[in-house]
Parts: C-alpha cells; structure tokens; sequence
C-alpha cells in the first residue's frame, strides 16, 4: 500500500484496552474482511488522545493554548509552540488582560468570546479569548492566535484614504475663492496625485468626467497617460469606448489584469500590461471614471478596487464642490448685474428725462447744448454698460466705445484665428482686432478652426478660442495650434471661469500662454494678446 492510499483510507478508533483482532472477531467474518479493507484500526491513546484531534488542533490559526490568570500557558499545540519567546510573551499578556475582564464579569456566558489586538515587528495579530467551560471562576482561558497583518494593513490604508478624502473636502473659504476656477482644480489635482501615488501607490492615472449633454468622457486631471488623438473621443457607451465608457455606463469597477489580452483596452501609458477602471459616483448616479495603469501584468487585486473605489468617492465629491462653486460665481454676478441695472434704471430714466426737456427748450449758446446732448450719450452709455454686465459671457465689456481705427504696432498686419460659438463674443473680437490692424478669420467652432489651422493655407500668429463649444471643445483646438510647426500663442476663454471640459487647466499644464474669464474688458483682452506676442518672441528668439 503506498503513503496515498493510506492516507485516504479511514480510521477506526477502538474502544479502550480492546485489541484490533479482539474486536474484528467478534464480528461476522463478511463484515471483518470488509474492515479490514477499508479501515484502518487504531488502539485508542489515553495519552495522545484522537489523531484527529490533534492535528485540528494544528491546524487553527497561529496557535492555540490553554491559559490560566497571571497569562501562564498551561498548554499549547505544536504550532504555537514554534514561535519566538517575544511573540509567547505577548500573547501571555494578552490572554491575561482577557482573564481580567472574564473574572471582573463571573456573569459571561460559555462561548461568549473577546478580542485583543497586538502588532510584533511588521506583523499584526488577533487573540480570541473564550472561558473554559468548566471553570465558574473564569480564571482559565482558551486562546486561539491569529496573523491578521493583511486585515490591519487593509484597515490602516482604508483609514489613511478615508482621512485623504477628508483633507481632499477641506476646502477652506479662506483658501479656495481667492482661487480662480484653474487654480481650485490644480489644487485638488495635486491632492490626489499624492494620495494615488503615495498611498494607494502607483504613477499613471486619469479623471474622466461625463458631460451631461453629451454623454461624453472628458479628461480633468491626470498623469502620465497618452491623450486621445484630436478628434478621438470616448463615450459612456458600453460598446466601442473601451473600458471606460463601460464602466461609466454600468457604474461597475473593472480590473484588467493583461491588457494584451483584453479587446476593451485603449491606449493608456505606452507600456500598459494591466488596468483598473473604478466609477466615480455621487450616490447612484456615476459622474465620471477614474483609470489606472501598470506596467506589470497583475498589478491590481480587489483590496485595490476597494481603496480607489472609496477614494473615488471622494474625487467626485470635490469635483461636484468645484463645479458648484462655479456655478455659484456665475449665478451670483448675473443676479448682482441684473439688480444693479432694476435699482439704476428709475433715476437714469429721470435723468435722461429731465436732460432731453432741458435741451428741448433750451435757446442760447452751444456749448450749453453739447452739454446736456453729452449728458443724455453718457447716461445711456451707463445704461448700456449695465446691460453688457447682465449679459455676462455673452459681451466683452467696453466693446462699442469706439469706430475709430487704433494705432497697435503689435497688432498691425497679425493674421489672428478666433473660435467661438457665441456670435455677439466672434463678432466683437473680430472687430476689436480689425480696428487695430489685424486680419481675422473667425469660426464659430471649434472644427473649423482646427481645419484651418491644419490646412496651413494661412500662417496664423495667434488663436483666441472659447473653451465650450458643440464640438470641438478649447483643449482640443489648443493641441491643434501646439502641433504646428510655429510657436503659435493661443488664448482659450470661458464665460465667469466655466470651463465643463476642464479645458484651461489641461493646456495650462502643456504651456497655455494665457486664458480669459468673460465678461472681460477691451483692456484685458489687448494686454493679454500683447503678452502672448512678447512670449512668443522670446520663446523664438
């Protein structure tokens, strides 16, 4: 018989002082044989006691022992009795402390248990402490040790995400509205880049938002991933949008373990070998995704869709603070405009009035009536000036002051591509420039400006595009102008710091010259163009 079939058989425990050949003869010869067959007899050991009893014993956690007060073992298994005299010592301690507690409360019920915690090197463990049962005094304790270093290290990284998406929410007042919306998402950007890399712990990530008009992913913040191609876009789709537009659809995680041989994979990092892809959720509804790579096959296990599914949690949640706050801002001066003009228009109207009578009756000289002909233009100029602010994105303040053409030797001779979807915004760039001698071409989005640009029949020396636009979004034309050959300045916009696709921090990132919050004034958008030539001088000289 070899060691496997002996190991498979079965054993048969004799009753005490009863020899095997005793026993199979007082059995029908038929039943015997078949015993002998199947069975091996075992004479019953007083001293050892069953096998089986042993070796489950053996087999219970780190160890187990029988304890009495004081923390004195009075016996442990093989297992237990392996380990280092500083891990006994420990465990002695921590029964005695279970002992304490057992004999202050005689009251505890057989099988009732307690848990103490302790940590030995790199190593954590758990003691359970039960009473013996034939002890009324609750002086004696079995005790069963466990290695619990993964569950700890589990626990103590979940609490160090928890207190990282504390800090990620802490946006304080003071702080954050001084900040312009780029600076507000650069600062939560740089939070979470720490946290992903230095405590979940790895490099290459991205944030992908969902455009509710579109159902578009739209990347807000990331490192060390390969963009999308101009004009290539990802959906939350479940088919053809790879695993992002999947998991943005079913709001479900999804670990990739070898890209190479997953057909939803795109393009990533371009050493990619596994991925994990978690929804970023604000209760049931999913806002965007946060994606993760490797280069080493295997990378994720499902402690780390844990851990980034709860950090991401908190990434949506600040994004949603972000975007609110905008919304706010936006709100919060179009009602402040729209008040102002109520409370002025009763005594602009009076003035108005009390002007026109005055110069309907007046009979003398001149200058009296250019007066009063120049108080009546004035107090329309402010009412109109009321208006442009109520209109908000959609005016450049101190647009209409003057026809006149302007001398500007920056200007002067400048080919200058504008993009925006808001006729009033194309139109008054347009004119503004073409006063200063400026050749514009405008577009009004952003594919045709991207077209242009790409067929070089014009050498642009500047691009002023909007940030939100139907198709082609402020980003996408940036990358567009950054491709050419040229070092050609852009300038993107975005109505009160509004920017859905995250457009402005994305380019600032890659070199964006500079950026403007609408309503702006004439003043701001020349100084800025101004600036932009200058740096593109240098950078070219």
């Amino acid at each position: 018989m070899n060691d496997a079939d002996s190991r498979s058989r079965a054993r048969l425990v004799l009753p005490p002082g009863i020899a095997p050949e005793v026993f199979l003869a007082s059995m029908p010869d038929v039943v015997a044989d078949f015993i002998r067959t199947a069975c091996d007899l075992v004479p019953e050991d007083l001293e050892a006691g069953d096998p089986r009893i042993t070796a489950a014993l053996d087999g219970l956690g780190e160890g187990v022992a029988v304890v009495v007060e004081h923390g004195e073992i009075v016996w442990m298994n093989n297992q237990l009795a392996d380990h280092s005299p500083e891990l006994l010592r420990l465990f002695s301690d921590a029964a005695a402390e279970a002992i304490q507690g057992f004999m202050a409360h005689p009251d505890v019920v057989n099988g009732e248990s307690t848990r103490l915690d302790f940590a030995h090197g790199d190593r954590y463990y758990s003691v359970l402490c039960s009473p013996m049962p034939d002890d009324a005094s609750r002086r004696t304790v079995a005790a069963l040790i466990s290695d619990v270093t993964d569950l700890k290290r589990t626990e103590l990284l979940v609490e160090e995400i928890d207190h990282a998406g504390g800090d990620l929410l802490d946006l304080d007042p003071d702080t954050i509205n001084p900040l312009d919306v780029t600076a507000r998402l650069r600062l939560i950007e740089d939070k979470v880049i720490r946290t992903i890399r230095g405590s979940i712990g790895f490099e290459h990530f991205e944030v992908r938002l969902v455009d509710r008009r579109s159902g578009q992913l739209e990347l807000v913040m990331g490192t060390g991933m390969e963009p999308l191609s101009i004009g290539e876009r990802i959906f939350a789709k479940n088919t053809e949008n790879g695993i992002s537009g999947m998991v943005a659809t079913s709001g479900e995680a999804y670990l990739c373990s070898d890209v190479r041989n997953d057909p939803l994979y795109v393009t990533g990092i371009p050493d990619a070998r596994s991925s994990l892809t978690v929804p970023l959720k604000l209760r049931d509804r999913v806002v965007g995704v946060l994606n993760i790579e490797s280069n080493r096959i295997g990378a994720f296990d499902e402690r780390d869709q844990m851990i980034v599914e709860l950090y991401g949690r908190y990434v949506a949640m600040a994004i949603n603070i972000l975007d609110m706050l905008v919304v706010e801002r936006y709100t919060t001066n179009h009602n402040f405009s729209s008040t102002v003009l109520g409370e002025m228009n009763q005594p602009l109207e009076s003035i108005t009035r009390n002007a026109a009578e005055l110069r309907a009756g007046y009979v003398g000289d001149g200058p009296m009536a250019e007066k009063l002909d120049a108080i009546i233009a004035s107090v329309e100029s402010v009412r109109s000036r009321v208006l442009a602010c109520t209109a908000g994105p959609q005016t450049i303040l101190g647009a209409g002051d003057t026809e006149d053409a302007i001398d500007d030797p920056v200007l002067k001779g400048r080919n200058v591509l504008v993009a925006d979807d808001e006729a009033t915004i194309r139109e008054a760039i347009t004119r503004i420039l073409e006063q200063r001698g400026a050749t514009v071409e405008a577009h009004e989005d952003g594919s045709g400006a991207i077209d242009s640009m790409e067929a070089g029949k014009t050498r642009f020396d500047l691009v002023i595009s909007d940030v939100r636009m139907p198709d082609r979004n402020g980003y996408e034309v940036f990358r567009a102008a950054k491709k050419l050959d040229q070092p050609l300045p852009v300038i993107l916009m975005t109505g009160f710091g509004y920017d859905p696709h995250h457009s402005i921090v994305r380019s600032s990132q890659e070199g964006l010259e500079a950026f403007l919050f609408k309503p702006f004034q004439v003043t701001q958008l020349i100084e800025e163009i101004h600036k932009s030539f200058a740096s593109a001088s240098d950078e070219g000289g």
